[in-house]
């Protein structure tokens, strides 16, 4: 019995030991390497329009099998019987699939820190696939050809994709190339001579492109700064020129025109974004002059503009997207390049190769019903190779189309005659962002308890969730809430509230609930106040409603999820919500339905644990406003305008981690009105001088 045992297992151990198994193994892997690069091509950049956990796990999987999958192929074709130039081939187009992805370049921005030890493993692989076509056997011309265009091109792409990466880093050109944006808004407002217009953008010298010609100036005595104004041995360009070649051009249609300006601002906004990133100072913060580009040039229409203005921040943030997580930036610059590869290829192999009936066979056979399964795989990773590139042409962002031509034409004055063309094209057409708004009902789901089986599975791979975690559906973003958040914002001539103005017209009986310890007490009160609101008849049709318990259940939200995006410490705050979750399940056991506990919180008052806990004060909010307001529509009035203001007053923040993290999760809103705050030059909330609702030492201490 033991020796036929020993005899099954070697004949087992010499099957798949086989060529025919290896063959088959090598086949699998590089089917399953040329799938995952479609699919990081193809839906790569879409992470920040979808933030559903199943499609983020789907594509960190294949990313993370990506860096794999290529990598042991190629070892195979090393370590195995693989010398034929077809499988040659199979290695140096794997070698391209590793470093080839445009649309998702790096998972997270922490990679990009990394990328040393990435281009050491990258060079490795050269070297392997460099070996495997010195070893190479056979003398078809075609192929040979085709090999070294794509090993050299694949050599390129790796040079393309580090470089980018160093862009990116903040040890290389994020500051190197911030330095001279930061250098240059410390005296900017010296350069406008007095003539400020922010709706067409005289007087702001902002840089639209150049700085990284600048960057190789030294910086000069005594404050050793980059300054601009002395510069002329380099050109670069501003905002204020770039608006003014586009309203010189004459558009046929002001639609395009706009467009054009949209994109440009955009463009010019994100590299002052930039600087958050690498902690330079924003020499601009807290002028005058740059609280009115928000509200007298974005803001300055009607309530249209607010969206527009909303759209332009979107589109600046998709900038900011590409230049952390993709290589979208970079393309155009080597776009006839690859055009000029990939066609090499084609025609080389529509010769003699793989499209022709001289296709040359390998010294291994495999058929599949008839068909060789080499050479069908040989002409999938060829056309693979075409879609690519088809999909470079047709998928890429127009706005770096606009913004490379504006590059080209706008220091030169190119002649065009725009009014030529009939084109009508918005950049904001499409959807860049997610646009949705996370959603948590505290007095609903406090007594949800998980039970985490696939964290303990996967050893914490996946986050367990915490007791009372469980978030409600998505909510689309409405064009309503955006228009009340920054009416709000220009209401108050950019000054931050912390919702008591909002609440002063109905006297100040509601100030109690504004000035408590500290951000997230306020966040939980006013939530649980504006959850015992919503629970009486509904006002149909009430778009106060609407904007309140939405910024309400967000804000809730984010204190659930996203606590680090918030004042204070992200660890505070997570405990602060385990601790109230704990008093309402404590408090509310026995009620089952969310009208049930609503009525309970409004009439016992004294069974909440105490004066001094949130379900307390909530609660006790909550009573003021349907006893004090038994107008309803007057009721949402207020607490509209409490959470327009409140999340505006929440929302500078020093942790630019978070607010680039997020942007590869769909985006978050509270991103958005941090990057629009940053543009109008406030940093950080206010403190009043009588000391109310000023940031305490949690909330210092992001």
């Amino acid at each position: 019995m033991d020796l036929k045992n020993t005899t099954t297992n070697t004949t087992l151990v010499q099957r798949l030991g086989s060529n025919e198994v290896r063959l088959l193994r090598v086949e699998l892997l590089v089917l399953f390497s040329t799938l995952a690069w479609i699919l990081l091509e193809r839906f790569g950049s879409f992470r920040r329009r979808y933030s559903h956990g199943f499609f983020r796990l789907l594509i960190w999987t294949v990313y993370t099998l990506s860096t794999v999958l290529a990598p042991y192929t190629v070892g195979l074709l090393q370590a195995g019987p693989f010398r034929d130039q077809t499988f040659v081939l199979w290695g140096t187009i794997l070698l391209l699939i590793q470093v080839h992805s445009d649309s998702l370049s790096v998972y997270s921005i922490q990679d990009i820190e990394q990328r040393k030890k990435m281009l050491a493993q990258q060079v490795l692989q050269i070297f392997l696939v460099l070996w495997l076509i010195i070893n190479g056997s056979g003398g078809n011309k075609s192929y040979r050809a085709t090999i070294w265009i794509v090993y050299i091109l694949s050599i390129i792409q790796a040079f393309r994709k580090f470089r980018h990466l160093s862009k990116a880093s903040k040890k290389g050109g994020l500051v190197e190339h911030s330095k001279v944006i930061a250098d240059h808004m410390v005296s900017e407002h010296q350069l406008d001579q007095g003539i400020i217009n922010p709706t067409t953008m005289e007087g702001y010298s902002y840089i639209f492109h150049g700085e990284m010609k600048l960057a190789s100036l030294l910086p000069a005595a005594p404050e050793y700064r980059v300054e601009l104004k002395e510069v002329t041995s380099v050109k670069y360009i501003t905002i204020d020129s770039v608006w003014r070649w586009i309203e010189s051009r004459g558009f046929e249609h002001k639609e395009t025109a706009e467009g054009y300006k949209d994109i440009a601002l955009s463009f010019t906004l994100f590299k002052l974004l930039k600087r958050r990133f690498c902690g330079y100072r924003l020499g601009e913060a807290g002028l005058e002059k740059t609280l009115h580009l928000v509200l007298h040039g974005l803001l300055s229409g009607d309530e249209g503009s607010y969206v527009r203005t909303f759209q332009v921040i979107e589109e600046e943030l998709s900038f900011l997207y590409d230049f952390f997580y993709t290589r979208m930036e970079s393309v155009a610059h080597t776009f006839f390049l690859s055009i000029t590869a990939i066609s090499t290829i084609i025609v080389w192999n529509s010769i003699s190769g793989a499209f022709s009936r001289h296709y040359h066979h390998t010294n291994l056979e495999h058929r599949f019903f008839g068909a060789d399964v080499i050479r069908g795989i040989t002409i999938l990773l060829l056309a693979n190779l075409v879609l690519i590139y088809l999909m470079k042409i047709f998928v890429r962002p127009r706005r770096f189309g606009i913004v490379w031509k504006l590059c080209l034409e706008v220091p030169n004055d190119t002649p065009t005659n725009p009014q030529t063309k009939t084109e009508t094209w918005s950049p904001t057409a499409g959807e860049t962002w997610e646009r949705k708004l996370g959603q948590y009902s505290l007095l609903l789901n406090f007594d949800y308890d998980p039970w985490n089986a696939l964290s303990f599975l996967s050893l914490g791979l996946i986050e367990a969730t915490r007791k009372g975690q469980k978030a409600g559906e998505k909510i689309k973003l409405a064009d309503t809430v955006i228009v009340h958040v920054l009416s709000q914002f220009k209401n108050n001539n950019g000054k931050l509230e912390n919702g008591q103005s909002a609440t002063n017209q109905l006297g100040s009986q509601f100030s109690w609930a504004c000035t408590l310890p500290t951000h997230i007490h306020t966040i939980l009160v006013w939530h649980i106040a504006t959850t015992i609101s919503w629970n009486e008849v509904p006002l149909e049709g009430n778009l106060d409603r609407l904007v309140a318990v939405s910024l309400s259940d967000y804000c809730a939200y984010l204190v659930a999820f996203v606590p680090d995006m918030l004042p204070g410490h992200g660890y505070d705050t997570r405990c602060t919500f385990d601790a109230v979750v704990l008093e309402a399940q404590q408090c509310l056991a026995e009620c089952e339905t969310v009208s049930n506990r609503c009525e309970k919180l409004v009439r016992g008052l004294g069974g909440m644990g105490g004066t001094g806990t949130i379900l307390y004060m909530g609660a006790k909010l909550g009573r003021q406003l349907r006893d004090m307001v038994p107008d309803q529509e007057q009721r949402w009035k207020v607490l509209a305008d409490f959470w327009a203001e409140f999340i505006l007053f929440l929302a500078p923040s020093d942790n630019t981690e978070i607010h680039g993290e997020k942007l590869s999760a769909g985006g978050e809103f509270m991103t958005h009105l941090w990057a629009l705050l940053t543009h109008a030059g406030i940093l950080e909330r206010p403190s009043s001088s009588s000391g109310i609702n000023a940031p305490t030492a949690q909330d210092s201490a992001v």
